[in-house]
């Protein structure tokens, strides 16, 4: 199924990126980057050919959700040390 594959490729994509960057120094920036490419790659799949013609394939639109979905799982679970936002927290009172 569509859903398993996307959530296993987002749990290596999250582990990827924290061996490429750890910490989470500037993680909202990252994951609001990751966002605008998705949203790039899919307005380009349906509405912006290349100039030789090309559109983003579906291959690059997933690729782009799945590295937006894994930084959104990186904010929600380490938190950006750029704001008081504590991650430990959040999922204690996510778990009640």
């Amino acid at each position: 199924m569509a859903t398993s594959v996307f959530i296993d490729q987002v749990f290596a994509e999250v582990e990827r990126a924290r061996a490429k960057w750890p910490g989470n120094r500037v993680q909202l920036a990252a994951f609001t980057e990751e966002v605008g490419e998705a949203a790039k790659a899919l307005l380009h799949h349906d509405y912006e050919p290349s100039p030789a013609g090309l559109c983003a394939n579906r291959a690059e639109v997933w690729k782009e959700l799945v590295q937006a979905a894994a930084m959104a799982v990186r904010v929600a679970t380490e938190g950006d040390s750029s704001f008081s936002y504590d991650a430990a927290l959040a999922a204690r009172e996510a778990e009640q």
